[in-house]
């Protein structure tokens, strides 16, 4: 393993110039450069080539401005598109092993590392405990799923945008495309009693908290997408949620662009407000919502023939993501994919 240059210390004067760089509170902003330094150590780690970065924090520091911080982590298991098939032994033994590289990186960084519950539905949380210099006990949260089991287009490198030498050198992560981990993201946020998931059913897996940030990002991607500032291909991003919300959430196909959650202001006080660097402005939740809805209507939740065919096919049995994304390379990759067989047999059983 590479040096992870632990024995120099993240001590309150760093802390205190990171957190004026950043215009952020001090207990965030030593939480993001310990989430930093365990990064590091997981890329340059034996199981870094078969996990994703995904969620806020690959949003917000890989391909944005930083408008906010995240402070956990969602890995995402993409190493192995077949991992389960031969049973749960297979899924148990792997979260096993990577159990065993993660404490090494914890123990050389200094860190505290623990199991949080119990790993249920192929999901796993840990905590990665740091001394910290304004809280009883800090930690860096680490979501790992081994749901999925692939990328819809593939993963790419980006590069890590918190540089300190003394703690953090200059890395890269593996992360997914964007139109991939929005389309995640807006998935995410389909609630209420038609929103029993698919892919989780106990509602414990990747994407499901802090909602309210989902809220504030996907509003912020809205906007720069139509003012152009962010370039996205919006068709790919339409066919991923298309995609993504039929094989992960019950009767997804009722689901319109109302379905933006039960969010408020408290929400914005209790979750956001402490990693939003100060001076950038939150909108009220209901101007984001106004925004999101909009967004939704305009480009995701307006089905075309095709689309409707592809639900009507998977209802039916049949997967055909070519009725989605024609006959690319997309469409064949997600034949293979042993996750959406396994979905199917779920919905011949609803």
């Amino acid at each position: 393993m590479a040096n992870t240059n632990a024995t120099t210390a993240i001590n309150p004067k760093l802390v205190k110039d990171f957190s004026r760089k950043h215009r952020l509170e001090p207990p965030t902003a030593e939480k993001v450069l310990w989430l930093s330094r365990a990064l590091y150590a997981i890329s340059k780690s034996p199981i870094s080539r078969d996990f994703a970065l995904i969620g806020g924090s690959a949003i917000v520091f890989l391909y944005r401005d930083l408008y906010r911080f995240s402070t956990d982590l969602d890995l995402d298991f993409i190493g192995n598109v077949n991992l389960g098939k031969k049973g749960t032994d297979e899924i148990k033994k792997r979260i096993k092993a990577d159990q065993t590289v993660l404490r090494k990186i914890a123990r050389d960084l200094g860190m505290k590392f623990s199991l949080r519950g119990t790993p249920v539905d192929r999901f796993v949380q840990y905590g990665l405990e740091y001394r910290s210099e304004y809280t009883r006990t800090g930690i860096v949260e680490l979501d790992m799923s081994y749901r999925y089991c692939h990328s819809a287009l593939g993963p790419v490198s980006r590069a890590w945008p918190l540089v300190l030498e003394s703690i953090v050198p200059s890395f890269k992560v593996q992360t997914l495309k964007p139109e991939e981990l929005y389309a995640s993201k807006v998935t995410a946020m389909l609630e209420g009693k038609e929103g029993k998931r698919l892919d989780f059913p106990h509602h414990i897996g990747l994407m499901f908290k802090r909602k309210v940030r989902h809220l504030f990002d996907v509003c912020l991607f809205a906007q720069d997408v139509e003012s152009g500032r962010f370039q996205v291909d919006l068709q790919l991003l339409h066919n991923l949620v298309v995609l993504f919300g039929l094989t992960r959430i019950v009767n997804f196909r009722y689901f319109r662009g109302n379905a933006i959650g039960s969010y408020t202001e408290d929400d914005v006080r209790d979750e956001l407000r402490s990693v939003v660097p100060r001076g950038v402005p939150i909108p009220k939740v209901d101007e984001m919502k106004w925004e999101v809805r909009k967004f939704f209507d305009r480009h995701l939740f307006n089905w075309s023939d095709p689309e409707h065919r592809f639900v009507e096919d998977f209802l039916a049995g049949n997967f055909r993501p070519e009725d989605l994304f024609g006959g690319t390379a997309i469409a064949k990759g997600l034949h293979a994919m042993h996750y959406y067989k396994e979905i199917l047999g779920k919905m011949q059983t609803l």
